[in-house]
C-alpha cells in the first residue's frame, strides 16, 4: 500500500467505525457520516481513486436519502451503507474491483438505469466542486420536488415526540442564525463564508423535515436552498429582493414548525400552509439571473499545508517545479514521493483546504442543553441553600459557641455557598447579543415601510442579563425601537433641511452599571417635544397645568394608556397603545426608565433592570417594629434632616427640604401600619426613593444595612396588597416585606386624598 493509500485507509477506518455503531433514525450521526463521506470525496477524487470515488459518491447518496426520509427502511439503508464501507476498504487493499462495485451499486439502486432510493451525484471532477454542498448534483435534481397537496390531516406518533421537539428547538435556533447572517450578508453579498452560514442551517432543516415527513416545510426550505445554491456558485447576487424573499421564507418556515410543534401537543392534525405565493417569488428571483462578482479562487493545497506548518516552503517550491514537468501529478502526491510530507499531513491540508474553500468554520461549542425547569429548580434549591446557611450562621446558640474551628468552617461554608449561588446565577445568564441582533430586522423593516433611511449601531453586546428577564423584556423592546424609527427619525427631507446626515442612526447599548444592567435606546432623530406633550396630557386631564412639572416627569406622560401625539396613525404606531405596556412590563421587572430629550437632537430611553429576578440587592431599613426591604435601584440617598429643612404645605401635606427642592414626606409607619406613632423627621432617618422621576422621602427608624435576599412569593391571599412585590427569608428565620415603591407611592396619595 503506497502513501496516498495511506490517507484513504486512515480515513475509511474513523468511517467504518462510525457506521458499526450507528443505529437506524439517528439523525446527528447520519449528519456527522455525511461530512465524512463529503470528506473522503475530496481525497479519492484529488488521488485519483476513480473507482473508489464512484462508491463513496453512493454511499453519499445512500446517507441523503436516509436523511431525507427517501428511504423507507431506515435500517435496510444502514445495512447498505455497512456494507458499502467495508467493498470500500476491500477495494482500496485491492481485495475487489469493478466487477464487485458494479453488483454492490446495482443490489442498491445507484448502478445507471437503476431505480435509485436516491439520487447518486457523478464523481466530483476538482476538489472545490467535491467540496461543495449541494444535495445532489444531477441537474434535475436543482429544481424543487412538486409541493405536497396539504399538510391537513398529518399526525404525529407519541414515540416521534422526541425526534420532532428536538427538531423545532434546533430549527428555531437555525433561524435565529439565517437572520442575523441573511442582513450580514445584504451589506456583503460576496462573503462566502455567510453565504455558507446562511446555507448550511436550510440544508439542515431541509434535511430532518423530510425525515420527519414534513412535506410542505421540506419543500419551502429546499426552495430558498436552491436560491442560495445560485448565489453559492456565482449565478446570483443575493441582494434586495433575494434578502426579502428569503426573510419571508425564514417567517413562514418560522409559523410552520410552530403549529407543527402546537398540532402534536394538542393531539390533532397539522393546519395547511400555503407557500405558492413565497414560491412565486423565489422563482421571480431566480429569473433575474443577475451576476454575482466572481468569487476568490479557492486557496491551495501547498500554500495551506505552508500556512499551517504541516510543510516547509523550500519542499512546496520544489514539488511544485516537479508539478510544472508533469502537470498530471497532484501535488500531494508529489510531496509524498519526496518524503517532504506524511499521509497525515496531507490528509490535513486537504481538509483544510475544502473547509477554506466553503467559507465554512467549524467550532466545537462546549455546551451541553439543560431543560429549564431544571435549571430553575437548581437556582431555587441553591438559594435555600443560601437562607439556610445564613439562619445556621445568625443563630444565637451557634454564635455563643466559642470555638475557632467553628467559626473558621462557618466562614468557609458561606465562601462556598456565595461561590455557588454566583455559578448557578451566571447559568441563568445570557449575552444580550441575540436580542440585539433581532432588532437589525425591526428597523430595517420599519424603516422601508416608512421611506427612511436608519442604521443601527450596536454596543455592549456581550453583556449578560437573566435569561428569564431577556423573554420578558424582549416585545417592550422592540416596541420601543420601532417607535425610535416611526417617531424618533425624521423623514430623509427633513433631516437635510435640518442639515442632518441623511441615513438616521438608533443606537443600542448595554452595560453594568450600580449592579444592573443598563439598555439604552439612543436616536439622534428630533426629540421629545414637551409642548406638545403637556399640551396632549392637559387635553386627557393627565394634569392641570405644567406648573412644577419637570422634564423627566413631562416625559414620563407618554407612558400613560392611550396617550399618543402621533397625528397620522400607520401600522407601526399611533393609537397611543404600547407605552404603557412598556411602562407595566418594566414595572414587573423592577426596573426603571429615565428619558432624556433636546428637541431636534435625539432622545434616549436608558433602562435599569436587575442582573436576575430571582435576586434582589436591596436596602433593609425598619419602621413599626418590622424590617422592610427598599430595591437599591429606587434608592438616591438617606439622610436626617434638621428640624428648618421640615414644613408643611396646604394641600401637598408634609415637605422635606433637599438640596434645595421641596420632596413629600411619606410616614412608612403609617402605609405599613395604624400610623399611631408620629415620630419626628429630625429625630429619626429618611431614605429618599425614586420612581419615574417622581421623588420622596420615605421616614424610617433606622437602616439595618444593604443585603442581597432571595425573593419569595408570598402566596395568593397576598397578592392584592399592593405595597409589597414579595418576601425575604432573612438570617434570623423571619419574614421581610420587599416594598413596591410605586405601590406605597399610591398608598400614600389615597390616603392623604
Amino acid at each position: 500500500m503506497n502513501d496516498q493509500d495511506l490517507i484513504l485507509g486512515s480515513l475509511l477506518d474513523d468511517l467504518a467505525a462510525e457506521a458499526m455503531v450507528l443505529e437506524p433514525g439517528d439523525l446527528m450521526t447520519y449528519g456527522d457520516i455525511l461530512s465524512r463521506l463529503e470528506q473522503l470525496l475530496v481525497v479519492a477524487d484529488g488521488l485519483g481513486a476513480g473507482p473508489l470515488t464512484q462508491l463513496l459518491g453512493g454511499l453519499k447518496s445512500i446517507m441523503e436519502g436516509l436523511i431525507l426520509g427517501q428511504i423507507p427502511d431506515q435500517a435496510q439503508g444502514v445495512a447498505g451503507l455497512t456494507e458499502g464501507v467495508a467493498l470500500a476498504q476491500s477495494l482500496l487493499r485491492g481485495e475487489s474491483g469493478e466487477h464487485e462495485l458494479g453488483l454492490y451499486l446495482a443490489a442498491q439502486g445507484l448502478a445507471e438505469g437503476a431505480p435509485a432510493s436516491a439520487p447518486a451525484p457523478p464523481p466530483a471532477t476538482d476538489e472545490v466542486a467535491a467540496a461543495t454542498m449541494a444535495e445532489t448534483a444531477p441537474e434535475a435534481s436543482s429544481e424543487p420536488a412538486a409541493p405536497p397537496e396539504s399538510s391537513e390531516g398529518e399526525t404525529f406518533a407519541d414515540e416521534d415526540e422526541e425526534l420532532l421537539m428536538g427538531f423545532v428547538t434546533e430549527s428555531l435556533e437555525h433561524l435565529q442564525s439565517i437572520e442575523v447572517n441573511i442582513l450580514l450578508l445584504e451589506d456583503t453579498p460576496d462573503d462566502q463564508e455567510t453565504l455558507a452560514a446562511v446555507f448550511r442551517p436550510f440544508h439542515t432543516i431541509k434535511g430532518v423535515s423530510g425525515f420527519l415527513n414534513l412535506q410542505d416545510i421540506n419543500h419551502l426550505s429546499h426552495a430558498l436552498e436552491n436560491l442560495l445554491d445560485q448565489a453559492r456558485s456565482g449565478r446570483l447576487v443575493v441582494a434586495g429582493e433575494a434578502i426579502d424573499v428569503i426573510l419571508a421564507g425564514v417567517d413562514q418556515l418560522r409559523q410552520m414548525i410552530l403549529e407543527a410543534q402546537a398540532a402534536f401537543r394538542e393531539k390533532r392534525p397539522r393546519r395547511a400552509f400555503s407557500t405558492k405565493a413565497l414560491e412565486d417569488r423565489i422563482e421571480a428571483v431566480l429569473s433575474g439571473e443577475a451576476v454575482a462578482p466572481a468569487a476568490p479562487p479557492p486557496p491551495r493545497l501547498g500554500e495551506v499545508l505552508v500556512e499551517k506548518g504541516l510543510v516547509e516552503p523550500e519542499a512546496v517550491e520544489e514539488a511544485l517545479a516537479e508539478q510544472r514537468e508533469r502537470p498530471d501529478k497532484p501535488l500531494g502526491e508529489i510531496l509524498l514521493s519526496q518524503g517532504a510530507a506524511g499521509p497525515s499531513e496531507v490528509a490535513e491540508g486537504l481538509k483544510a483546504q475544502r473547509a477554506m474553500a466553503q467559507g465554512a468554520r467549524q467550532v466545537q461549542a462546549q455546551e451541553v442543553k439543560i431543560d429549564t425547569v431544571k435549571l430553575d429548580n437548581l437556582l431555587d434549591m441553591v438559594g435555600e441553600l443560601v437562607i439556610a446557611q445564613s439562619m445556621v450562621a445568625a443563630n444565637p446558640k451557634v454564635q455563643a459557641i466559642n470555638d475557632r474551628k467553628l467559626a473558621a468552617d462557618l466562614s468557609q461554608l458561606a465562601r462556598i455557598t456565595t461561590e455557588l449561588q454566583k455559578s448557578t446565577m451566571a447559568m441563568r445568564m445570557v449575552p444580550i447579543k441575540q436580542t440585539f441582533q433581532k432588532m437589525v430586522r425591526v428597523v430595517r423593516d420599519t424603516a422601508k415601510k416608512q421611506g427612511k433611511a436608519v442604521r443601527l449601531l450596536l454596543e455592549g453586546e456581550t453583556t449578560e442579563i437573566d435569561r428569564n428577564m431577556v423573554e420578558k423584556f424582549y416585545e417592550p423592546l422592540v416596541h420601543m425601537v420601532r417607535n425610535s424609527v416611526d417617531h424618533g427619525i425624521e423623514s430623509v427631507e427633513e433631516r437635510l433641511a435640518a442639515g442632518k446626515p441623511e441615513e438616521g442612526t438608533v443606537t443600542l447599548a448595554a452595560y453594568h452599571k450600580g449592579g444592573n444592567v443598563c439598555i439604552e435606546i439612543r436616536d439622534d432623530g428630533k426629540g421629545l417635544n414637551r409642548q406638545k406633550i403637556v399640551a396632549k396630557a392637559i387635553e386627557r386631564g393627565l394634569i392641570s397645568g405644567d406648573e412644577g412639572l419637570s422634564d423627566e416627569e413631562a416625559f414620563h406622560l407618554i407612558f400613560e394608556p392611550g396617550f399618543s401625539t402621533a397625528e397620522v396613525i400607520t401600522d407601526i404606531s399611533g393609537r397611543g397603545v404600547g407605552m404603557d405596556v412598556v411602562k407595566r412590563t418594566m414595572e414587573e421587572l423592577r426596573g426603571k426608565i429615565e428619558i432624556r430629550s433636546l428637541e431636534g437632537q435625539g432622545t434616549t430611553f436608558t433602562i435599569a433592570l436587575p442582573l436576575t429576578l430571582a435576586i434582589i440587592d436591596g436596602m433593609v431599613v425598619e419602621a413599626a417594629g418590622e424590617r422592610f426591604i427598599l430595591p437599591t435601584v429606587a434608592v438616591v440617598e438617606s439622610l436626617r434632616p434638621r428640624r428648618e429643612e421640615y414644613s408643611t404645605v396646604q394641600g401637598r401635606g408634609e415637605m422635606i427640604m433637599i438640596r434645595g427642592n421641596l420632596l413629600p414626606l411619606i410616614r412608612l409607619h403609617e402605609v405599613v401600619n395604624d400610623g399611631h406613632e408620629r415620630p419626628e423627621p429630625w429625630d429619626t432617618l429618611v431614605v429618599v426613593v425614586e420612581h419615574h422621576g417622581q421623588r420622596r422621602c420615605l421616614l424610617v427608624d433606622r437602616l439595618i444595612g444593604r443585603q442581597e435576599v432571595v425573593i419569595k412569593s408570598l402566596g395568593e391571599s397576598l397578592k392584592d396588597v399592593k405595597v409589597v412585590a414579595g418576601g425575604a427569608i432573612m438570617g434570623d428565620g423571619r419574614v421581610g416585606l420587599i416594598l413596591d415603591v410605586e405601590g406605597v407611592f399610591k398608598a400614600h396619595e389615597n390616603r392623604r386624598a
